[in-house]
């Protein structure tokens, strides 16, 4: 007979590696909103990310207690080991709301974190994939390996928000910036490298095309918040001020990458949900699509606040709030699927309750015979 403890350790055990999306997209939203002058509804999403943050932290070392099996087993899977880096993400975008909200201590403290996991989570991956890993491309690579960019470019964003808390340490503070941001570059030309041939030579089945493939773009989102950052840094360095010229055509080169992935998703959305008819419901990877959409509007506030783009200002407004929206749906998702949960326990032990009698009386008219 099931029970509410079984079905929440079985939700555990098979618990999806990538479910700190969930704190990603709270956080970005409440930076998008508050770029955009909704001060206590950000406040509001922060306490609601943190939340997140310190319960999926709990559940995740429950599981590696209990679950190591599984663990292990996802932390061998080319096609769900990139989840983890959501961890690293989840943290760096922590801390750069708290940066911005004037803080200075859990700012550091995250950020620190955050470069340890992701030492850890990229040496690891690598390894992984160069020692163990025997599926072929098309069961490995999906659009969770592109969580390891976002992790990498939330950190270049910490790094350069950390200078105003820290100027003693301004120049190797940028430079560590920059350098994140650049390897976040180079690693998805060559992640977008493997996804597009999955794309374009492989055979794509509805069931393929899953919510992560939307960090296509909210990578390029993200890789453009870095950017702009780096060009808002109040005192830049003899090392950053010659590249600055670079860094904000490069930038505004990603962000038209990331704005062209923008139909191409929804048309696959069309094509994955009407066409082919597959059902909506919630699953942890939604909260992959609210992260793009908060990264992208947030990417779209920042930029035009560079020179001559001011007339992408109108547009950042709607955009978040298209965000906090999907924010809310996929909340509302995970909230009912909750209940769902509960209530088909429910039910199940009442029928087996049902059940009982009718079989005990079975088996004495069957002793009785």
């Amino acid at each position: 007979m099931p029970s509410v403890k079984h079905t929440w350790l079985e939700w555990v055990r098979t618990l999806y590696p990538g479910y700190f999306a969930a704190v990603m997209a709270t956080g970005i939203v409440s930076i998008a909103l508050l770029l955009s002058g909704a001060r206590a509804l950000s406040n509001a999403l922060l306490v609601v990310g943190c939340v997140f943050l310190a319960l999926l932290l709990c559940v995740y070392i429950f599981r590696v207690a209990r679950f190591w099996g599984a663990v292990w087993a996802d932390a061998l899977d080319p096609s769900k080991t990139f989840g983890y880096f959501t961890f690293v993400a989840a943290l760096g975008v922590l801390a750069t709301r708290f940066a911005l909200g004037g803080g200075t201590v859990v700012p550091a403290i995250l950020t620190v974190a955050a470069v340890l996991v992701w030492l850890l989570l990229t040496y690891w991956t690598f390894s992984m994939l160069l020692f163990s890993n025997q599926q072929p491309i098309e069961r490995s690579v999906n659009g969770s390996w592109l969580i390891a960019i976002v992790a990498t470019e939330s950190i270049a964003i910490t790094w350069v928000l950390l200078t105003g808390i820290v100027p003693a340490w301004r120049a190797p503070l940028q430079f560590l910036s920059y350098a994140f941001w650049t390897f976040g570059v180079l690693l998805y030309l060559i992640f977008i490298t493997f996804i597009m041939y999955r794309f374009f030579f492989q055979r794509l089945h509805p069931s393929d095309l899953t919510p992560p493939y939307w960090i296509n773009m909210g990578a390029m989102a993200i890789t453009t918040v870095a950017g702009v950052r780096l060009l808002q840094t109040p005192a830049p360095s003899a090392f950053l001020l010659p590249l600055r010229p670079y860094i904000e055509g490069f930038t505004v080169m990603m962000w038209a990458w990331g704005t062209w992935w923008i139909p191409l998703l929804l048309i696959i959305g069309v094509w994955k949900y009407l066409v082919s008819h597959e059902l909506v419901r919630y699953q942890p990877a939604l909260w992959s699509i609210v992260f793009p959409l908060g990264m992208y509007a947030t990417a779209v506030q920042l930029l035009s606040h560079i020179a001559g783009l001011d007339f992408l200002r109108p547009v950042g407004a709607p955009l978040t709030w298209i965000a906090f929206t999907a924010w809310a749906l996929v909340a509302l998702g995970w909230g009912w699927s909750i209940i769902a949960a509960l209530r088909r326990v429910a039910r199940e032990r009442a029928l087996a309750a049902r059940q009982s009698p009718q079989r005990a009386s079975d088996e004495t008219s069957a002793s009785v015979s």
